[in-house]
């Protein structure tokens, strides 16, 4: 089919189906959608709540679990090592199909009445690691997020194989790194972003193959650079000593030195290498992969977020987010992975094929709208059938779906073809990734027919005032650790919606985490863990794209603050590239197409 222009029912904003869309969706049976690209990620999103944690009970008993599930979510929920084993029979909570009343309808009860886990983890490779959700083969770890393979590690999220790190996002391979995002194969790095291996950095940015480095920007295989310029080792130690980590007050003077000095400099348009034909951002080893972000060994997909690889990646998807890993012919997904195939409209599977409406379930295949089924196949609503009597009954529910489609409270249809609707979520809104990317007031929320989940009183007694911490990191005693202490947010005002959502207004210092600040010398944090991933979150780029113009003039960038230090293809011209970027035209970065800012790595 030619290209056309559909006016999304959600936000009611147009969007377009290219003919090669057209082709997908004939490939794998299903109807051309009818939410935009941004409003269907936003959706899947809501079904989404790795980091938000609770105490509660469960079942009969009165002993307390740390739960993703509040006590006033109305769910079934069971501790996890109960819900992995055979001791639920998760086909008991089987019903008719009815056709009486929308499968959306018959699918929220199912919900109700099947057991859900306290957290959503591989718990058996878990060892002392009971505050992480969304997580596999960790050890000694604390508050740690849809993360894998780590050790010794605290306040992460989205890392894989770190050991003795904090405070990192989207990093793999480190090891003795703290406040660090994009890192792979990093030692020793601090207050590091996009860099790559590199060892013993401090305030660096797009940097690979360097190391004894500080305050430096678009390095490639250098040492003993600060601020871009070069010293001998035995210069670079001694200026090394006027830059004094420890005091938080002088911290925050070199952090805001850095910040101008990046902006001085020019930005790639985009974060990726060893691509072809690509469009979005922070993409690796990818092919013919548009509006992909976070992304490796993705190839002939559109629309995908977060998805990781190992030997296999992604192919053949769309409007897929979380988490990769061999999956071929996903459509509208989210945290499905593992060698999967031909998913559609389902949440958390892993090890699956033919799966179509499905939340829970593993191992599994030829199922539509099951909860919790592991090594099962021709289910629908968890009850059992023939394979006949399966193939029969499916084209049936499709139909009866368009015939008696659900209407949420705004009024949008969903028929066959749509993921399941946003206020079928378990979750409030600023509970879950979407407020993380998206950001609403409770107004907004609200508006949208959505659900907030109010804060829960948190009544700390606050022994410890942030303005009363030690400036120097060499005067803060050990008995720190038995402080309750005030995030800093509540004090000042430079923080946004996003972290007011989700501050937990106070925090402690653990002994292994003082011991990790002593050692590296760095400032002890004024912020709460949930307030300082935010403030990681708001360094990277937004998930969207804008139309820009290359920001070379020739010899300088358009606002003459960077002078160009080599010649470009289009010498004294102005480069006249053009690109998709997720940085938009207000923002004050300097950003060049991929050949001028190659010029310009150092």
């Amino acid at each position: 089919m030619e290209q056309q222009t559909k006016q999304c029912q959600n936000c009611k904003q147009n969007f377009v189906i290219d003919s090669e869309d057209f082709l997908f969706y004939e490939k794998i049976k299903v109807p051309p959608p009818t939410f935009c690209p941004e409003c269907r990620l936003v959706r899947r999103l809501l079904w989404i709540n790795a980091r938000n944690l609770y105490s509660r009970k469960i079942g009969n008993s009165d002993k307390k679990f740390i739960s993703m599930y509040s006590e006033d979510k109305p769910f079934n929920i069971v501790e996890d090592k109960n819900w992995w084993s055979d001791k639920i029979d998760m086909l008991s909570y089987c019903v008719n199909y009815d056709f009486s009343k929308s499968f959306f309808l018959q699918y929220k009860e199912l919900m109700l009445r099947a057991s859900l886990p306290h957290l959503q983890r591989a718990y058996t490779t878990m060892i002392n690691s009971d505050y992480c959700n969304a997580v596999a083969g960790l050890k000694n770890c604390y508050l740690v997020f849809m993360s894998d393979q780590s050790e010794n590690t605290m306040y992460s999220h989205t890392v894989e194989n770190l050991k003795d790190c904090l405070d990192m996002i989207f990093s793999n391979k480190d090891e003795l790194c703290y406040d660090g995002i994009n890192l792979t194969n990093c030692y020793k790095c601090l207050f590091c972003d996009v860099c790559e291996d590199s060892s013993e950095l401090i305030f660096c940015k797009n940097c690979t193959g360097c190391s004894n480095c500080f305050g430096s920007i678009n390095l490639r295989n250098k040492q003993y650079y600060i601020f871009n310029k070069l010293y001998s080792k035995e210069e670079y130690f001694e200026k090394l000593k006027e830059f004094n980590l420890r005091s938080f007050e002088d911290f925050q003077k070199i952090k805001e030195k850095v910040k101008n000095f990046f902006m001085e400099n020019p930005r790639k348009f985009m974060q990726g290498r060893k691509n072809s034909d690509v469009l979005g951002d922070y993409i690796y080893q990818s092919k013919n992969a548009k509006s992909v972000f976070t992304c490796g060994k993705v190839e002939d997909s559109k629309y995908c977020h977060f998805l990781r690889y190992v030997t296999n990646g992604t192919t053949d998807s769309y409007d897929y987010t979380i988490f990769g890993v061999g999956a071929d012919l996903i459509y509208e997904c989210a945290w499905c992975g593992i060698d999967i195939s031909n998913l559609k409209f389902s949440f958390w599977n892993y090890g699956s094929q033919n799966l179509e409406y499905c939340f829970g379930c593993h191992s599994s295949k030829n199922l539509f709208g099951c909860i919790g089924l592991r090594n099962k196949q021709y289910c629908i609503l968890n009850k059992q059938y023939s394979k006949e009597e399966y193939e029969s009954l499916i084209p049936k529910i499709k139909e009866h779906m368009n015939s008696m489609p659900y209407i949420d409270k705004k009024g949008n249809i969903y028929k066959y073809g749509e993921f399941f609707p946003s206020e079928l979520s378990p979750f409030g809104y600023n509970e879950t990734t979407a407020e993380e990317y998206f950001p609403l007031t409770k107004e907004e929320v609200q508006k949208a027919g959505l659900k907030w989940k109010e804060r829960e009183e948190r009544n700390y007694q606050i022994t410890l005032k942030t303005e009363d911490i030690p400036d120097n990191i060499k005067d803060v005693p050990d008995t720190i650790t038995k402080e309750i202490i005030e995030c800093s947010y509540p004090i000042g005002s430079t923080y946004g919606v996003r972290e007011a959502t989700n501050c937990s207004t106070a925090f402690k210092i653990l002994p292994n985490e003082l011991e990790f600040y002593k050692k590296m010398n760095i400032p002890l944090p004024r912020l709460c863990p949930n307030c300082r991933y935010s403030e990681r979150i708001k360094q990277r780029n937004p998930l969207k794209l804008w139309k820009r113009k290359c920001g070379c003039a020739g010899e300088k960038s358009d606002n003459s603050i960077y002078k160009n230090t080599s010649k470009h293809f289009h010498e004294n011209e102005h480069c006249l590239n053009e690109f998709e970027t997720t940085y938009s035209p207000d923002r004050k970065e300097i950003v060049y197409c991929e050949a001028c800012y190659n010029s310009e790595v150092a």
